[in-house]
């Protein structure tokens, strides 16, 4: 119960409230869609128990049914497009979207993915039969506008890079695409996050890293600032990390004087998800929960991303009188106040989202821009003696080999689309049809010997069997599978699977192709079991992280067995995987290793090769720790050249690599990010010179980690990112070929009031029709302490004619010409002279000039 004095004060609250307001009350102004929205909420705030405004400062919020709000579950993933639940257009993953270069076509993507979120909200009755948890449409934890400062963090992927204006540029138009244009109500949440300096999963609950308020205010904050002031993110999150020794979670430097007095946000700031009990288990900041509500919601965390500190804690807490009705009143506004803009407490009459219908999702329109997204996106690292783009009126056969030419890889945080989607393999097989002889070999890796067991091996296919339990007990949902390949953090999202606890059991007929020995391999997370015959081979029925038990058995050819392959996973990641090491009879060098691809390499004019990496190497939780491909990738590159040197790499990938032997042997390069459901038709219009690739690398790509700083080392100063890089580099920020060229001329600056405006001519002076993008990067004098070697801080995409020229006007805010003066604790523009530099890339600089100012 609720302390006897706890009750007087709200009960004279209540009888002063309803003498001076008795008739707006009477009137229930909350639900007056005509009032403010601040009026509004603070009416609904004084009609709620504390139980009930405790209630709302949760994840997954109960109704209150008796002032007739709705049940509402915050919180989904839309960093290319909706993830749950169901199915929408995907797009490529954020740093995709970066290399485009393109805030317009940014700010389309999200107007999309909106829509799409906005059209299923209507279709689930307006939220009432939304059921699964994080599965919100109309508050999305999106976009990630932390910088990637280190090639090994492995949510680079749904970063937009390395550079601090670009990633604002880029955030800012997603925020606004999402949120919306209308005057009165949010279409989206948007919640720019980790709010702030979150760079590493391998240490991310506990990490504590000690960086000054210059780096932060000049490197880690800027595009969360413009998505707050610019963009007007209605959301931010806050980061699982410690910032100079006080956990992000209860940062009130963070969370009131940065974001709310500096910067004026008038949003909610919500944890990351289970933030607020690691300050208890992980950080060990605090020893109870109760203090851990009581630091976070003073300190301005609004809300949690999960029901446990804002439950049964803050309530102790306030009960205790470490809380204050006023804490948790300002939290409830922050919090009510987007979802009264979201129109929840109106009839939608007004609202002109509540018309968008569901036959937008996955449309024709929206195809076609994950098509253009796709297309922008595309980076040409090499190109030598012109080897693209291939004509298939002369192409007599290509062969298409690689681990990630065959499916289609999304990235993280993706979600399953509509149509299906293109591989790079389709892509060619579509855009040459029965003119070219396309061979495609399926991936099968030479390391350590290992393949996965399918195809003709399984002549029926296997049976495979989902318990929602880990006992492999009731009744099963059953379907026919191909192989045993189990990873779904790893693949895209699949409908039919339960969700952990599980256990599957697969069954079916085995048949070798050889006679021998043959070494069985299951790599699972958690238990697993294989049978032969009822021969148990591998017993490992038992809770462990991933490991890999393997067995021996010979077999015959021709001859079929009966397997079955038993798996239990009991929480998080969840893998089984099943391989074999075949017999090698008659492999007569090392490329047989590789399947079918040496055949297919042999016979072929050309080869395209598609290779990269994917979530099981990139992804949140897990980092590199090589920037190499993989070893099996690297080796079969040097094998297929042995046979065929003319080889064009596609590299699918969410990050840079070292790749220093492909560049210096390979013909041609091409970097497709992760591109989306549309992504193998925008290669092959790309291989083929249909589109003119125009992509810009957002990041810099290291010859090797021996250049780079150690990795929990935040001091960006010490040779991190172009603007501190003295080496030389594989490819530099804002790198990428065409197929034209294009001359810059005549630099013209002039200082203007309040900006400075940078023009010069552009000339296409090649034979196709293609976009440039212009960089303007900019260095300030010297402010006494170390200078960054440049800085970019204007670009345009400009789309040329063959032999157009066109002036070119880019306009600098003075205000980006800033640094931290630490002695007076603000941004200073100094006076002197700025060196400004107009290029193709950060090294490619084509143009430059001094400015006094």
């Amino acid at each position: 119960m609720i302390m006897m004095k706890r009750y007087k004060k709200i009960l004279l609250t209540g009888v002063l409230s309803a003498l001076s307001c008795s008739f707006v009350h009477a009137q229930e102004l909350y639900k007056n869609e005509n009032a403010p929205v601040h009026e509004r909420v603070m009416d609904l705030i004084s009609r709620l128990t504390v139980e009930e405004k405790i209630s709302l400062l949760r994840a997954t919020s109960p109704g209150i049914p008796r002032l007739g709000i709705d049940k509402y579950y915050h919180g989904n993933e839309a960093l290319h497009g909706v993830v749950r639940p169901g199915r929408f257009t995907v797009f490529p993953q954020a740093i995709g979207l970066a290399a485009t270069w393109n805030p317009e076509l940014q700010k389309r993507v999200a107007t999309v993915i909106s829509d799409e979120a906005r059209a299923r909200w209507n279709e689930l009755d307006q939220g009432r039969e939304q059921k699964e948890q994080f599965s919100d449409v109309l508050t999305f934890w999106s976009p990630t506008v932390n910088m990637a400062r280190d090639p090994r963090w492995g949510r680079t992927p749904e970063t937009y890079g390395e550079d601090p204006f670009l990633s604002g540029i880029m955030g800012t138009a997603f925020v606004n695409g999402l949120q919306g244009d209308d005057p009165h109500y949010l279409k989206i949440v948007s919640t720019p996050k980790h709010f702030a300096a979150n760079n590493e999963e391998h240490n991310r609950f506990v990490c504590n890293p000690q960086i000054s308020e210059k780096q932060l205010r000049e490197y880690y904050f800027p595009a969360f600032e413009m998505c707050v002031k610019e963009g007007k993110a209605a959301s931010i999150m806050s980061a699982y990390n410690a910032l100079n020794d006080v956990p992000c979670t209860l940062n009130p430097w963070l969370l009131q004087k940065v974001l709310r007095q500096d910067w004026g946000f008038q949003g909610y700031v919500v944890s990351d998800c289970g933030g607020p009990a690691l300050l208890v288990n992980a950080h060990k900041y605090v020893k109870t929960k109760e203090a851990a509500a009581t630091l976070s919601i003073k300190a301005g965390l609004d809300l949690e991303c999960g029901d446990d500190v804002y439950d049964g804690p803050l309530l102790n807490a306030y009960k205790q009188y470490m809380v204050s009705d006023a804490d948790i009143d300002s939290a409830a506004c922050h919090v009510l106040t987007a979802r009264m803009k979201l129109g929840l407490f109106d009839s939608g009459e007004r609202n002109p989202y509540t018309k968008i219908s569901p036959s937008v999702i996955g449309s024709k329109e929206h195809q076609q821009i994950a098509l253009d997204a796709a297309r922008q996106c595309i980076v040409l690292l090499k190109n030598q003696k012109n080897r693209l783009p291939l004509n298939a009126d002369k192409l007599k056969s290509i062969a298409v080999v690689g681990i990630n030419a065959g499916k289609c890889e999304f990235g993280d945080y993706s979600g399953a689309p509509v149509v299906e989607p293109v591989s790079i393999l389709q892509g060619i097989r579509n855009r040459v049809g029965d003119r070219v002889k396309v061979v495609y070999a399926p991936w099968k890796s030479a390391a350590d010997g290992l393949e996965l067991i399918q195809g003709e091996n399984f002549p029926e296919g296997l049976q495979a069997e989902y318990f929602d339990n880990t006992r492999l007990e009731g009744t099963p949902r059953v379907r026919k599978e191909s192989w045993i390949n189990f990873e779904p953090a790893n693949q895209a999202p699949d409908p039919f699977l339960p969700k952990s606890p599980l256990s599957v059991r697969w069954t079916g007929k085995l048949k070798p192709t050889v006679s021998g020995r043959y070494t069985f391999s299951f790599t699972s997370d958690d238990g697993c079991r294989l049978s032969i015959d009822n021969q148990m081979l591998i017993d490992a029925w038992q809770a462990h992280a991933v490991s890999t038990d393997s067995a021996s058995i010979y077999l015959e050819a021709g001859k079929e067995y009966q397997l079955k392959a038993e798996y239990y996973d009991n929480r998080d990641y969840a893998i089984a995987k099943l391989q074999w090491k075949v017999p090698q009879i008659g492999k007569a060098t090392r490329l047989d290793l590789y399947g079918e691809a040496g055949k297919a390499v042999r016979e072929c004019e050309t080869v395209v090769a598609v290779m990269g990496i994917n979530k099981s190497i990139e992804r949140e939780g897990q980092d590199r720790y090589d920037i190499q491909l993989p070893a099996d990738q690297r080796e079969f590159l040097q094998e297929i050249y042995k046979v065929n040197p003319n080889i064009i790499v596609v590299l699918v990938a969410g990050s840079s690599l070292a790749v220093n032997w492909m560049d210096e042997h390979v013909p041609a390069i091409v970097n497709a990010w992760y591109p989306g459901e549309q992504g193998g038709t925008a290669v092959a219009e790309v291989l083929f010179g249909d589109y003119n690739p125009a992509g810009r690398l957002p990041l810099t790509y290291y010859k090797s980690l021996d250049e780079l700083p150690p990795f929990d080392d935040y001091d960006i100063t010490k040779g991190r990112t172009y603007k501190y890089f003295k080496g030389d580099v594989l490819y530099p920020f804002g790198y990428g070929l065409s197929y034209s060229s294009f001359k810059y001329s005549d630099l013209q600056v002039k200082d203007g009031a309040g900006e400075v405006t940078v023009s010069f001519l552009l000339k296409n002076t090649g034979k196709r029709n293609g976009d440039e993008v212009a960089q303007v990067y900019v260095r300030i004098p010297d402010t006494g302490g170390i200078v960054p070697l440049k800085e970019l801080k204007g670009f345009r995409r400009v789309p040329l004619k063959s032999g157009e020229s066109r002036r070119v006007e880019i306009r600098l805010s003075k205000e980006q010409l800033r640094y931290w003066d630490v002695e007076k604790g603000q941004f200073v523009v100094p006076k002197g002279a700025f060196d400004i530099m107009v290029g193709a890339s950060s090294k490619d600089i084509r143009l430059q000039t001094v400015i006094d100012l």
